[in-house]
């Protein structure tokens, strides 16, 4: 049987939560030590355990070159840690993983974590959302869903705040997500009662990690400097594995703590003992806020750029903007939000916790994905937009029947339709559809072409039915019984946009080199799926080491495709043919990608009636 999700896990650059959606409501879940939500995403290796959390993020400042955080920047990239005290590297994905596996023992009462909803920023790329999935599972999740985060934190404002959508129809919101380490603006629009991401425009380099740089590179490192006569200072703190690689580490500490005083208001100081050069110095560094705040600017002007960027590519002033919601850590500077409304003119909305406003809104998308327990097998994505339309349709098939079930699987209406859609011999069928706490049934009812039930809701609850379909004997086909999860008075999203073109790389024979083919539009909704046909552009003979090449790329469809990410590559060579495979023939070629954003690519040659497939999960792109 089918089962909802209803674990959401923010899985960010500086801090992690993980929520629970019950009851209509969702609850954050605090860590057992220490009775906090948040989770510092930081990890350590000491020589006999491994710390995650806080008292990770505390050895900074007394073995900085075993401790590691900010690594949710470096997924699906080849990176590599070395970890000093085990003499061995590890990735990202790794450190991610002793991140997530933290978090489940959040959970008070020790339930199997089997599905989660983990949230990514909205410009990941394939690989970085891969490499999500693959620490998801490494941590023992074993259905892991993606989510983009300014989705999460629309979910969680229109939720938490109980927005009247119907009485906010045709509007437009902002949804600006400023976190410790990536950035996401994003367009909402309310229509026909239903939230749907317009657009989007971010940077997965861009968050609150900047903000401390510029305190040590432009303040901290300077005073040093000037105080201990170091020439060169600035250039050589930064080398890896450099003679001071364990101040600079220090001294990120020492930034971030006092950037959180800003956040709180008021002037900073930063004030320490190290030993450099063998000579002990006490530093005491104050931090003015206008010179910080001087600092901080050209950053928050980054932001604001890419949020005109959106209204620009869509039309839109800033008096067409509802609201501008504000989430992320770094929305807490008070430069931050002035800023904004100084710049745009838009009201700015903060009544949302900056902080698990994201693993609030991946628990209400938690809510309406399902994941099979039982099953051993990897359990398929349903749904295909996730939209007030048609959620859920899936196909039933027995002789002498067939039957097509279409309904949606969230609704804030007192009732629901369902439409049965059927083939075959039903003229003396019935069937009967009953709510499990039996406060509906519709006793038996012969069985139509065409059916149209209202299903009765139980407020601020998953209400489940089922159906059952029987023979003019009153006998049950039970391979056509279906139960019908139906969670009532919360608001589900229009699917997840395609943060890039999705483009096939193809002979551009008039220039003697490759182009690119447009597969899937930047903002198309997930899941996609398409068939293509095209013509061999050479002969390849049976047997030989000569091969075609299909290249499935990720970024800009206008660009060359050495500009893009290659995130699928099938090569078909001639030791694998049946048959030779003449230049000109058919090949017929099927793409998909998942909501959680994974490629499979079904290669059919006709000439050799031949079929290739392939699912691309993980791989790792190089980043300088």
């Amino acid at each position: 049987m089918m089962t909802p999700v209803n674990i959401g896990i923010d899985l960010g650059t500086t801090n992690s939560l993980i929520a629970r959606y019950e009851n209509g409501a969702v609850r954050v879940y605090k860590n057992p030590v220490g009775q906090k939500e948040t989770l510092a995403s930081v990890v350590a290796f000491r020589k006999e355990r491994i710390l995650v959390g806080d008292k990770a993020r505390e050895f900074l400042t007394k073995d900085p070159i075993n401790v590691f955080g900010g690594f949710k920047r470096k997924m699906g990239t080849d990176e590599k840690y070395y970890v000093v005290n085990l003499d061995e590297n590890i990735t990202p994905v790794g450190l991610s993983t002793h991140v997530l596996q933290e978090l489940k023992q959040f959970l008070k009462d020790q339930d199997n974590l089997n599905a989660a909803v983990v949230t990514i920023p909205a410009s990941f790329d394939s690989m970085q959302s891969n490499a999500t999935i693959q620490a998801g599972k490494a941590a023992g999740i074993k259905d892991v869903f993606l989510l983009q985060e300014p989705i999460a934190a629309s979910l969680a404002f229109f939720n938490t705040m109980q927005i009247a959508v119907a009485e906010e129809e045709n509007s437009h919101w902002l949804v600006y997500d400023f976190g410790g380490g990536t950035f996401d603006v994003a367009l909402v629009s309310v229509k026909d009662g239903a939230l749907k991401v317009v657009d989007h425009e971010g940077d997965n380099f861009l968050g609150g990690m900047n903000f401390d740089d510029a305190i040590i590179d432009n303040i901290i490192i300077p005073a040093i400097a000037e105080q201990t006569g170091i020439e060169g200072l600035a250039e050589e703190i930064k080398v890896k594995y450099g003679k001071y690689e364990m101040l600079y580490h220090k001294i990120l500490y020492y930034a971030e703590e006092a950037k959180k005083e800003f956040a709180a208001g008021g002037d900073a100081s930063i004030d320490f003992t190290e030993e450099i050069d063998g000579k002990d110095y006490d530093f005491f560094i104050p931090l003015e806020n206008e010179k910080v705040s001087a600092l901080f600017m050209p950053i928050i002007e980054e932001t604001i750029l890419l949020l005109n960027k959106v209204l620009k590519n869509n039309n839109l002033r800033s008096i067409d903007i509802k609201q501008l919601i504000l989430v992320g850590g770094s929305t807490f500077l008070p430069q931050v939000r002035t800023s904004l409304l100084a710049a745009t003119g838009i009201a700015t909305n903060y009544d949302l916790d900056p902080v698990n406003a994201i693993a609030v809104g991946a628990a209400y998308y938690a809510a309406n994905k399902y994941f099979e327990p039982a099953s051993n097998e990897k359990t398929e994505e349903k749904g295909a937009h996730a939209a007030d339309e048609i959620l859920s349709t899936v196909s039933f098939v027995e002789v002498p029947l067939q039957v097509e079930v279409a309904y949606n699987r969230s609704s804030r209406d007192a009732e629901e339709v369902l439409m049965l859609n059927v083939e075959g011999e039903y003229e003396k069928c019935f069937y009967r559809i009953w709510r499990s706490d039996g406060g509906f049934d519709t006793a038996k009812v012969p069985l139509r072409e065409k059916v149209i039930e209202f299903l009765p809701l139980l407020t601020g609850t998953n209400n489940i039915f089922t159906l059952h379909i029987f023979d003019e004997q009153h006998n049950e086909f039970t391979t056509l019984a279906r139960e019908l999860n139906i969670l009532q008075g919360i608001y589900n999203i229009e699917g997840q946009p395609l943060p890039h073109d999705i483009c096939l790389e193809v002979d551009d024979a008039e220039n003697k080199t490759t182009k690119l083919e447009i597969i899937f539009e930047r903002n198309s909704l997930l899941p996609q799926k398409r068939t293509l046909y095209r013509e061999v552009s050479k002969t390849i003979r049976k047997g030989e080491n000569d091969s075609i090449v299909l290249s499935i790329l990720e970024g800009d469809g206008g660009s060359r495709p050495s500009s893009n990410l290659t995130i699928g590559c099938i090569e078909i060579k001639g030791k694998e043919l049946q048959s030779d495979l003449v230049k000109g023939s058919d090949v017929e070629i099927k793409i998909e990608v998942s909501e959680s954003r994974s490629l499979s690519v079904n290669v059919f040659l006709v000439m050799t009636q031949q079929e290739f497939t392939h699912v691309f999960s993980i791989s790792e792109k190089q980043v300088n």
